[in-house]
């Protein structure tokens, strides 16, 4: 047993060790960052089509690390309510999967595997890359296949831990009510969801499963901004242990009373959240009619998410003369 006096000291490491996974967390998103624009630059300031596509680059250690560690901290990290719980735990199920399941190679390549598939012999077309052999295509193909079924086979048997280590977890601290069981049972069924998915066609999954999870994680990080807003609008005070999860209608009216007020009532929240929403709205639109590319749409997002969350942590820092293991004369 820990002695009382230790009890402010252990505390204190709590605090710290929980703001240093936050601020992991916006590092995390920095490194991206920089691997992609270096590698950018010395493709003579030609960004690719979308950050995704990085992984077929030098940059692509570091796209897989930030995003296995984004995953690691956003399931990790308790919401400050309910629905900000549940979105940030799918949202590192998404990150997860965009980092073991690369994105298609385009659709050229598409085309020169189906081709090889159906046909022996080299292939020599204008739509299969150029000079494009067929053992090298199928190779590659293989070796894709083969790294997702690793992987994800990896990260299934942790995930189901996670789950089963979140439930002990609840159980022990008492915290099982309403708001944990929504959280859980949303990611249960994600969880449950994706390996369906895996077991029935892996080959399918390899094909689509990024896409889904990609767009995923966007719309992800745009539910966690938005719900700030909505508590700091007065909305879902009720955290994901306490079981004060507001319900449909409830959230509705406060998302109206919140992001439909005059700009000059705006907090720091309601001005990221409306940033947020406007630039995926007007951007997915841009990117579909092509007068904008997805790279820069992507770039934007993430950074006003590194912004929003960078408020947040600083909100979330204690006072310095209340600080737990400080004398606050």
């Amino acid at each position: 047993m820990i002695p009382q006096q230790q009890y402010p000291r252990q505390s204190d490491t709590f605090v710290k060790s929980y703001r240093y996974l936050r601020t992991a967390l916006v590092g995390l998103l920095l490194c991206l960052g920089v691997a992609v624009f270096f590698q950018t630059a010395k493709q003579g300031l030609h960004p690719l089509a979308s950050v995704s596509a990085y992984y077929y680059t030098p940059a692509q250690a570091i796209f897989v690390g930030a995003l296995i560690g984004m995953a690691v901290c956003m399931i990790a990290l308790q919401g400050t309510t309910g629905v900000e719980e549940v979105f940030l735990n799918l949202g590192g199920m998404c990150a997860a999967v965009v980092a073991v399941v690369p994105t298609s190679r385009g659709e050229d390549y598409g085309t020169a595997v189906d081709a090889c598939r159906d046909a022996a012999g080299p292939l020599m077309t204008e739509k299969a890359a150029g000079a494009a052999d067929c053992p090298s295509v199928l190779a590659l193909a293989d070796a894709t296949r083969a790294n997702v079924e690793n992987n994800m086979v990896a990260l299934l048997a942790v995930g189901l831990l996670g789950l089963v280590a979140a439930v002990l977890f609840a159980r022990r601290d008492g915290s099982t009510g309403r708001g944990f069981r929504w959280a859980f049972g949303v990611a249960a069924v994600a969880y449950a969801a994706a390996g369906v998915a895996f077991a029935v066609s892996v080959g399918w999954f390899v094909d689509h499963a990024h896409y889904i999870s990609a767009i995923g994680l966007f719309l992800c990080i745009i539910a966690v901004t938005v719900a700030n807003a909505l508590r700091h609008g007065g909305a879902g005070q009720g955290g994901p242990g306490q079981g004060g999860s507001p319900g449909v209608a409830q959230t509705l009216r406060a998302a109206s009373d919140v992001l439909v007020r005059p700009p000059h009532r705006f907090d720091r929240y309601a001005w990221i959240a409306w940033a947020m929403v406007v630039v995926a709205v007007v951007g997915t639109v841009l990117v579909i009619v092509n007068a904008f590319a997805l790279f820069w749409l992507e770039i934007v997002v993430a950074l006003l998410f590194a912004v929003f969350w960078t408020v947040q942590t600083i909100e979330q820092l204690p006072p310095p003369a209340v600080r737990v293991g400080t004398d606050p004369s």
